[in-house]
């Protein structure tokens, strides 16, 4: 996964966007591309097939930092529908950000430039 290849943490949270035709969720972020040399640019962190996405931070001044990403092994959310067909998330993340955490369900994620 993503999580696994890729470090997270400083990116900040500028922008939260929903597909709701997709179920697709975008985050934008100010991304850490040069640690070294403080160097940021604007990525889109996208979540494909998210079927929750759960916000519990308190009022902030300026944009969350994400400090970490953790994959959660607890029980994710299943979805059936009238025809029986029955839908659940492949991945659960919780994203610790120095406002609260997020939350999200989702099958694919994936790192674009703007």
């Amino acid at each position: 996964m993503i999580f696994d290849e890729l470090s997270f943490h400083d990116a900040r949270i500028l922008e939260v966007k929903e597909d709701t035709a997709t179920q697709t969720l975008d985050f934008v972020l100010y991304f850490p591309v040069d640690w070294e040399n403080n160097k940021f640019e604007k990525k889109v962190l996208r979540f494909k097939d998210a079927i929750v996405y759960v916000k519990k931070e308190i009022l902030f001044a300026g944009c969350p930092t994400i400090m970490e990403v953790k994959e959660q092994h607890s029980h994710k959310h299943t979805y059936t529908f009238a025809d029986g067909i029955t839908v659940s998330s492949k991945y659960k993340i919780k994203i610790e950000t120095n406002a609260g955490d997020r939350f999200v369900e989702f099958n694919e994620a994936e790192l674009l430039d703007v």
